[in-house]
């Protein structure tokens, strides 16, 4: 066994032992309303990839070569950033479970519809490359592969960080971010395929982050004050360590690894086929860094001014 692997079995072994799993007596009466009407939206407000966008309609010899090969990069692109999602919200729904025993069902219920909604997302974003001239499996630049990949669901497992720095940093800073971001493409596509996909992705992504600021409101006033600073930390960090380094947004990859990203963004925001050009997305990123920081100040959690070559102040 390699070194990292030992370290990470004995950091599981050593975190099972802090959780142990109270499971009875069950309770499914409602604890939070918000909550559980979003589970009950959940449960109605379900689609198909497959069968329900209608794929007959998106015509690839309708689309030159460079713009479909532009937009066959961008989707696969989005792919690649929503496949994380699927470790996370499992991991998420674990934390709940071997943390808080009995109670917090609604929150348990709704998280156990995420990662099939996360599912859908990926795999949408996968036909509509593959329709344009095949999936692009990886990005092919050691940059983008890094800004990729962050252990988000090592982070919800971790006893030792906060539930809610947890629910801070990724529902109610990156969700909100990925929510506002999506709405953008759509507002900026005329393609039919294209907005029709945006439109089943965001209505999923709404929930998500309804839910994030839901659990926060309900949680956060309970937290011990010990344990605050930890979540205005883990919000500082998202921004400034993996939002700015690009998780998000290909302007913000480190100068030489999006070239060939931002061109196929431009492309396709321009033929209107599911994406926002750089400018449209520094304006909705720097309103959803104020948004959050006016939302977050009501439970005096600070996230930060920052200062970025390719944002400016924010």
């Amino acid at each position: 066994m390699s070194e990292m692997s030992d370290r990470l079995l004995r950091g599981y072994q050593a975190q099972e032992k802090r959780f142990v799993e109270r499971r009875f007596p069950l309770h499914f009466a409602p604890e939070n309303p918000v909550i559980r009407e979003l589970y009950s939206q959940s449960k109605g407000l379900r689609w198909n990839p497959v069968k329900d966008i209608a794929w007959n309609r998106l015509d690839p010899a309708a689309h030159d070569a460079p713009v479909r090969e532009a937009a066959r990069l961008v989707w696969s692109r989005r792919a690649w950033g929503v496949y994380p999602g699927l470790g996370e919200s499992t991991s998420l729904l674990l934390r709940f479970c071997l943390e808080s025993g009995s109670v917090g069902m609604d929150a348990k219920l709704l998280l156990s519809f995420r990662p099939a909604e996360e599912a859908k997302h990926l795999e949408a974003c996968y036909l509509f490359a593959d329709r344009l001239g095949g999936y692009e499996a990886e990005p092919g630049h050691e940059a983008i592969v890094r800004a990729s990949n962050h252990p988000f669901a090592q982070m919800a497992l971790d006893p030792d960080v906060p539930l809610e720095a947890f629910v801070a940093a990724l529902g109610c800073l990156d969700d909100q971010l990925d929510l506002n971001l999506t709405l953008s493409h759509l507002q900026q596509s005329h393609g039919e395929v294209a907005r029709q996909v945006l439109r089943l992705i965001a209505g999923d992504k709404q929930r998500h982050v309804l839910f994030a600021w839901a659990l926060l409101a309900d949680r956060l006033p309970r937290l011990a004050p010990e344990r605050r600073p930890a979540v205005a930390a883990a919000v500082r960090d998202m921004l400034e360590g993996v939002i700015l380094a690009g998780y998000r947004n290909t302007w913000l990859l480190p100068a030489g690894a999006g070239e060939r990203l931002l061109a196929a963004e431009a492309l396709v925001a321009e033929r209107g086929l599911g994406a926002s050009t750089a400018e449209q997305e520094q304006a909705v990123v720097r309103a959803t860094l104020a948004q959050v920081r006016e939302r977050l100040a009501t439970w005096d959690i600070v996230l930060p001014h920052v200062t970025h070559p390719a944002l400016g102040r924010a």
